[in-house]
């Protein structure tokens, strides 16, 4: 049985390498974010980054490729901003790369999630942007703002081919890596649905499969076996998450294959069918609805008040915490569609303007190798490399991470490119009200209304990205 786990772990880990074509932390010196230089102290308003000037790979960058070694000048503190941190992963990084390498202090800087992105636009146009960041706006990338790091992998003794597709994808354009390489992951995250066994034995419900995604008409059909309504939510034992973003998390179901078409994607027959199943379990009570005001479905899950969540993978350990017995398992799919689950990565980068690039690209090489180790010895989550998956034999003896591996290979895959849609676009929430708390009980109409409405957008959306070229 154990050679069994061995082989699926090896089989994941090559088939993966196929696909691929603010609060002080304690130990950090974390600073909560205020406004960025230039921003005066509020932050400043959102900003057109295609508008901000950038003259594309300098020749600093260029020269620190040919000839890279390691930063090994006078002492350095570099900024890395970031949003949402993994304390125990960043605490455990800092020591160990301030420990090799003295001469740089890291200084962690921590934003809101929701302003995020302006932050760092606004210190982009007053040419002052951070040392290292989660390089979260691909258009940084396109407009030539972010250092292309292709140059430094091979230096670095890293490819590209050896991480996951799902998290490059956070860190490469539209075409991929051919488009260059703008940043580092150091962990593979994955979207999944996690099970309460003992109340699906309770049910007596058959478990749902770990080698495949339930399609939307049997994920309802079970939800609806296993739940116990109750018109008080406090007595109520729902099954099944239905968020607004799940009927569209696997992007070609919306926007086609090359995501520039959402005609026969958006309005289509099976995507119609998700969205009837879905909504009737939130408005049959099958699934949680209102009562997610008061209290999140992990923590819901985690009380038993669900018997079935849509959660990261790294919600685990809390889960075992609770005594819960769990399984894990891919998320629902459209009728006929492949099995999916959402991979990524926190994607890292420096910028062309930032002021100290070579102990910047130390940190990130250190991110690439050494943090990929590190993650994996401090957190549940696998590296983002699957060569060092592989080579530290990633989730031997632990049932937990030999099952999340199983699911990996049953249903990660990589996204769809779609670049941003102007205001008016495609807005599932607004769908979700219309079939929930309005009670429409057919989305046909809508999702036609809505693909009317979005295509012409997403037309200019991809004139508006094509446009936006590098320096």
């Amino acid at each position: 049985m154990a050679e069994q786990h061995r082989f699926s772990r090896g089989r994941f880990l090559r088939l993966s390498a196929m696909m691929a074509g603010g609060a002080v932390l304690v130990g950090c010196n974390l600073e909560e974010g205020g406004g960025p230089p230039g921003s005066g102290n509020g932050g400043g308003e959102d900003v057109d980054f295609s508008k901000i000037q950038a003259g594309g790979q300098s020749q600093e960058l260029e020269k620190l490729a040919e000839d890279w070694k390691p930063y090994d000048g006078e002492p350095v503190e570099i900024s890395v901003w970031m949003y949402t941190p993994d304390e125990r992963s960043l605490n455990a990084y800092k020591k160990a790369f301030e420990k090799k390498y003295s001469n740089i202090k890291l200084k962690y800087v921590i934003y809101p999630e929701a302003n995020y992105v302006t932050k760092i636009n606004v210190a982009l146009q007053a040419h002052n942007p951070p040392d290292v960041a989660i390089v979260e706006e691909k258009g940084w990338m396109k407009a030539g703002l972010v250092a292309d790091l292709a140059p430094f992998y091979e230096a670095w003794g890293i490819r590209v081919e050896d991480f996951a597709p799902g998290g490059v994808g956070r860190f490469t354009l539209e075409d991929g890596p051919k488009q260059g390489v703008f940043g580092v992951g150091d962990f593979l995250a994955g979207n999944v649905m996690m099970f309460n066994k003992d109340l699906f034995d309770q049910a007596g419900a058959d478990y749902p499969p770990v080698d495949r995604s339930l399609e939307w008409p049997e994920y309802a059909e079970l939800c609806r076996q296993v739940a116990q309504p109750n018109e008080d939510p406090t007595k109520a034992v729902y099954c099944g998450s239905v968020p607004d973003w799940g009927f569209g998390i696997y992007g070609k179901w919306l926007f086609g294959p090359d995501g520039r078409r959402v005609f026969g994607h958006m309005n289509s027959e099976e995507h119609i069918e998700a969205w009837n199943l879905g909504s009737a379990l939130v408005r049959d009570k099958i699934s949680p609805g209102q009562i997610l005001d008061t209290v999140g479905e992990p923590d819901l899950f985690t009380q038993k008040g669900t018997a079935m969540v849509w959660t990261d993978f790294t919600f685990v350990r809390d889960y075992e915490a609770a005594g819960i017995n769990f399984g894990i398992v891919p998320s629902p799919v459209q009728t006929g569609s492949v099995s999916f689950v959402d991979t990524w990565t926190t994607a890292w980068g420096t910028f062309v303007e930032s002021k100290n690039h070579h102990a910047a690209l130390t940190f990130l090489e250190f991110m690439g190798t050494d943090a990929q180790r590190i993650r994996a010895e401090v957190s549940v989550d696998p590296p983002l490399s699957l060569k060092i998956a592989e080579e530290i034999d990633y989730g031997a003896g632990d049932p937990i991470q030999e099952e999340y591996l199983k699911v990996l290979e049953a249903g990660a895959k990589p996204q769809v490119f779609v670049p941003p849609l102007p205001e008016g676009g495609w807005e599932p929430a607004e769908v979700y009200n219309d079939m929930t708390v309005q009670g429409k009980t057919d989305a046909k109409p809508i999702l036609e209304a809505e693909t009317k409405q979005t295509q012409p957008l997403l037309d200019q959306a991809w004139k508006d990205w094509d446009a936006l070229e590098r320096s």
